[in-house]
């Protein structure tokens, strides 16, 4: 498959699937668009994975195909014909140095199969720094900027986005429930049976504020450093604009609306915050 093939495949893969990543993408120089389309439509091919097989063993089988897919890529052999994989392949100068963040993506969502919760809150955590921040981190790298003061903002950024994500699909994705840590549950009086009960979405709600209010803090955190950030990395941290509107909009006490289309006027939104040099 020619790059523009796989290009345009990314592309409406990530408008589809994460409509914020693809707003924020268009304010990418031309040159590192492809690459930015292709990371989201990988993170996107990884995610699912734990939604549409049904035994653990499809999973982990897709999983491998993903580092087997890495590895053919890295050696310089040819990719398999996923376009997801051919664009990976097309764009590898700008992903090698992040080969690192990509495997431990794939370990952390092979992780989510087990269907085990973390103990604690900051588990969770380290868990989102594997997945979601780990994608803001190499979005920044595909843009050329390893700036200490991006990096931490991307880190913080990444770490709202996942926390976010969680909030949002508690009351529409069982298995997110599932992903609830024990200490959280415990804090609010929730019965650890209330998950195994399928109870209502609304017994969670003061869990799903907390992770709320941390998810707030994290944005909070990033963007005490803007002043510090090149206006070159607002592309990969641009979407964290839209999670401060998505969680303004939650629902039941705390549990999320669960859509994820974008705030009315949300391309307005984002090209303020660029002319303004914010996130």
């Amino acid at each position: 498959m020619s790059p523009a093939p796989t290009l345009t495949y990314c592309a409406g893969l990530v408008r589809d699937q994460a409509p914020g990543r693809y707003l924020a993408t268009l304010f990418a120089p031309a040159n590192a668009r492809p690459a930015l389309f292709g990371l989201y439509a990988f993170d996107h091919e990884i995610t699912k994975v734990r939604r549409v097989v049904s035994e653990p063993m499809a999973g982990l089988i897709r999983f491998q195909w993903w580092r087997d897919a890495l590895g053919a890529i890295a050696a310089g052999d040819p990719a398999p014909a996923h376009p997801v994989a051919q664009a990976l392949q097309e764009g590898w100068r700008r992903f090698e140095p992040s080969r690192a963040r990509l495997d431990a993506a794939i370990d952390a969502r092979e992780r989510e199969l087990e269907k085990t919760a973390p103990e604690t809150v900051p588990a969770l955590e380290q868990h989102l720094v594997a997945t979601s921040s780990g994608l803001v981190l190499t979005a920044l790298e595909l843009l050329d900027v390893r700036d200490r003061a991006a990096r931490d903002a991307a880190l913080e950024v990444g770490l709202a986005i996942g926390l976010a994500d969680l909030v949002r699909d508690v009351d529409v994705d069982r298995e997110r429930v599932l992903f609830l840590p024990a200490d959280l549950l415990g804090r609010h009086d929730i019965a650890p049976t209330a998950v195994r009960d399928a109870t209502s979405p609304g017994t969670f709600a003061p869990a799903v504020r907390e992770l709320a209010d941390r998810a707030r803090a994290h944005l909070r955190n990033a963007r005490r450093l803007r002043r510090r950030v090149p206006s070159r990395a607002l592309p990969a941290l641009l979407p964290g604009v839209l999670v401060g509107y998505q969680l303004r909009s939650l629902r039941l006490l705390g549990a999320a609306g669960g859509s994820r289309r974008q705030p009315p006027l949300a391309p307005l939104r984002l090209l303020a915050y660029r002319a303004l040099g914010l996130f």
